[in-house]
């Protein structure tokens, strides 16, 4: 794990130093000299590119940045991007289960004062948390995932028009009319809770929509009783969240020394752990879905059990897939 030594504002004026002197800085020279991994060094560069809007421009043969505006000034104090409104956005939630009003008063306070440089950003974020929620607090996960305009829209109750293809389920694209009820974060994916035309709710992995707009006329939502609509029971479940199945006890058993390794990852929000031996015993509900196989998969040969019945069904069949594929390009090979 890399710790990051610098804040991003930090990070930013020290690459706008570099800039002015014309050393070409990238991505590695940032990353040295403000003692952060280079993966969060590109990230600053593209944010003051993309969201602050710095003329940066990269120079092959020099192989670092440069400013196309040699008069352009970089400002004191940057306004508030979206990694900023993510992360209060993220901390307003949790922090709304603490009994400390001290504490949301100087949460408050302090995005009152960073956002009064810049009016466009000064939000109302509390209507936000009614629409999103969370199992992760790590902003670098979810903060370019187009978070703050999927919440924005689903506040706003405005009517979207989407394609979406998944690899699992459909066999073509997919196009839907209707409104975002909910935005959730879970298991490494960003999830919609999405309200059709006809009234049908179900759950979409953002990963999977490949584009959408804006409507500008209103979409009506069929009215339907609680009975059929779909309910929220399962929102926080993960692990094929999107599919909206009936939820069962899914129990993975892993064999050392893995188990050890494995017992220090937290798979699942609700997940129970207990050892047989030296056998970890991990159960949590879910669905059998494609996320849980490959996970299940991953585990190799310290893979002991699996269950449900369905489950373990499922593994054989990706695993004998595998094995079929990589035996016929092996064949392939050898005749070669």
């Amino acid at each position: 794990m890399v710790v990051d030594g610098t804040t991003f504002l930090r990070r930013a004026h020290r690459l706008f130093v570099e800039l002015r002197a014309n050393r070409y800085p990238n991505a590695t020279t940032l990353a040295v000299a403000c003692d952060c991994s280079k993966n969060t060094a590109q990230r600053t560069i593209y944010r003051l590119r993309d969201e602050y809007v710095v003329p940066l421009e990269y120079d092959a043969t020099e192989r670092g940045y440069f400013l196309k505006d040699k008069h352009f000034e970089l400002p004191q104090i940057l306004p508030p991007g979206k990694d900023e409104l993510t992360a209060l956005l993220l901390a307003r939630e949790l922090l709304s289960s603490l009994e400390s009003e001290d504490i949301k008063i100087h949460l408050d306070n302090l995005w009152i004062q960073f956002a009064a440089n810049n009016s466009s950003v000064a939000r109302d974020l509390e209507p936000f948390v009614k629409v999103f929620s969370c199992d992760s607090t790590v902003i670098g996960d979810i903060a370019d995932r187009g978070l703050l305009s999927y919440v924005s829209m689903a506040h706003a109750g405005e009517s979207v028009r989407l394609n979406y293809k998944s690899p699992w389920r459909q066999g073509e694209l997919k196009q839907h009319e209707g409104r975002i009820l909910r935005v959730h974060f879970s298991d490494g994916n960003l999830y919609l809770l999405f309200a059709e035309k006809s009234g049908r709710e179900f759950v979409l992995n953002t990963s999977f929509i490949r584009d959408f707009e804006v409507l500008n006329h209103h979409v009506t939502i069929a009215a339907r009783s609680n009975a059929e609509r779909r309910g929220s029971e399962n929102w926080l479940d993960g692990f094929g969240i999107w599919s909206g199945d009936s939820l069962e006890e899914i129990e993975i058993q892993i064999r050392a020394p893995a188990a050890h390794y494995y017992a220090a990852q937290r798979w699942h929000i609700d997940q129970v752990d207990s050892w047989d031996g030296e056998i970890l015993v991990r159960r949590f509900p879910g669905i059998v879905s494609p996320e849980v196989v490959r996970r299940a998969l991953s585990l190799g040969s310290h893979l002991v059990n699996a269950k449900p019945a369905k489950l373990a069904q499922c593994i054989l069949e990706d695993a004998a897939a595998i094995v079929g594929m990589l035996r016929k390009n092996l064949e392939l090979a050898e005749v070669k």
